[in-house]
């Protein structure tokens, strides 16, 4: 029996995809304890795990527009949110020794106090991996060729903590995408594991949605995630391009009061949250925020994608979809009904479009990634990690 103790950062898109292998690594006999903030110690809890609670919940929100007050509070925020998963780490590693920390990108300090502890540590990503390459590509678009190209010298690891945690050379790197959809992916080591999509595949109808409805119409799903906020400027333009069609339009609106939408027309359903892989597979087409989570889910569904991203990964998450031709990538400043309905035809009726999405789709199907993540840690625990990359 192997002990691991796991330090994600406590939100929907990073705590979804650790959920099936701890559930994993609980059914094979293993101990697992997760140091997660309380409003997400309940799901935690469900996988059979161990929950060690932070003193405060964890829900980030990034409005629409710039706001240099809320800004400054979600900075402070979140160093009061590390600082107490510090202490409570440091507390947990002077009673015993586990065999693993597994942790998350996001507090790449875990590794430092592992470290200094004797303690072996791994990397779980859910987003694509980061290195030299890859931040020079992202740069070089942004600031140009010449710019990036200076960035691929080694020493520019430094400049992202992610990189500079995974070059060490003990670590395992468990990266919750497919190889496909990594940028720069021949030039990550072995020591990398592109698992593909780990977040659960339950597709129960629940919620008060008209799930009859549903199963016989086509359908759009609207999700810009759960942390940054639309507001109605970003719906309006979807909820006119679709308005009376024969399209049943489901927007979640997270954050976003539905009623600020106004009068909705009856084949639009505004919710602040829906069941996203139930209604994926009853839908033909999805507008997303090109999140790593919620691309997977839809390539496992089969279904192509507007893609509208507003930071950097979802970009990159996007750019690359859309290369692989399962999508369509466009900039919230320039949706307008007619574009919208332009590109849902398109990617409805392209041949092209519909074997691209389920070549993907196959690729996702049949295999247990949860338990292939759980394999990996378990190697890793043993000290017998193979040199492998799942695909």
């Amino acid at each position: 029996m192997a002990d691991f103790l796991f330090v994600p950062y406590s939100s929907h898109g990073h705590i979804n995809p650790l959920l099936p292998v701890a559930r994993e690594l609980v059914a094979r006999g293993d101990r697992v304890s997760v140091i997660v903030a309380p409003n997400f110690a309940p799901a935690v809890a469900e996988t059979g795990a161990r929950v060690l609670r932070l003193p405060t919940s964890s829900h980030v929100v990034v409005p629409e527009r710039f706001d240099p007050v809320d800004s400054c509070r979600r900075l402070f925020k979140a160093f009061d949110d590390r600082r107490a998963i510090f202490a409570v780490l440091r507390g947990e590693l002077r009673h015993r020794r586990p065999d693993l920390v597994v942790f998350d990108p996001m507090i790449p300090r875990v590794f430092r106090i592992a470290h200094d502890r004797g303690v072996p540590t791994v990397l779980f990503s859910t987003t694509y991996a980061q290195n030299e390459h890859v931040i020079a590509s992202t740069v070089g678009r942004n600031l140009g060729a010449p710019v990036g190209d200076l960035l691929r010298r080694p020493w520019a690891r430094r400049l992202h903590p992610w990189a500079v945690e995974a070059a060490r050379d003990h670590e395992l790197v468990l990266v919750n995408a497919l190889p496909e959809l990594q940028p720069a992916v021949r030039t990550f080591g072995e020591r990398f594991r592109f698992l593909g999509p780990l977040t659960s595949s339950k597709t129960d109808h629940c919620g008060d949605l008209p799930w009859r409805e549903i199963e016989r119409r086509r359908v759009l799903l609207v999700s810009p995630g759960t942390v940054f906020a639309r507001g109605p400027k970003f719906f309006g333009p979807v909820v006119e391009a679709f308005r009376d069609s024969d399209r049943l339009v489901v927007l979640a609106t997270g954050p976003t009061d539905p009623e600020s939408l106004g009068s909705l027309p009856s084949n639009v359903i505004a919710r602040r949250r829906v069941p996203q892989a139930a209604l994926l597979e009853h839908s033909d087409l999805f507008l997303t925020h090109a999140g790593m989570n919620s691309t997977l889910e839809a390539l496992g569904a089969g279904v192509p994608m507007i893609l509208v991203p507003r930071v950097l990964d979802q970009r990159v998450n996007a750019r690359r979809v859309a290369e692989l031709g399962a999508g369509i990538q466009l900039d919230a400043k320039w949706l307008h009904p007619v574009l919208l309905r332009h590109v849902a035809h398109r990617l409805t009726t392209d041949p092209s479009v519909r074997g691209a999405v389920e070549r993907l789709k196959a690729r996702i199907a049949g295999q247990d990634r949860p338990a292939a993540a759980a394999t990996a840690l378990q190697e890793a625990a043993n000290g017998s990690c193979r040199a492998e990359v799942i695909s």
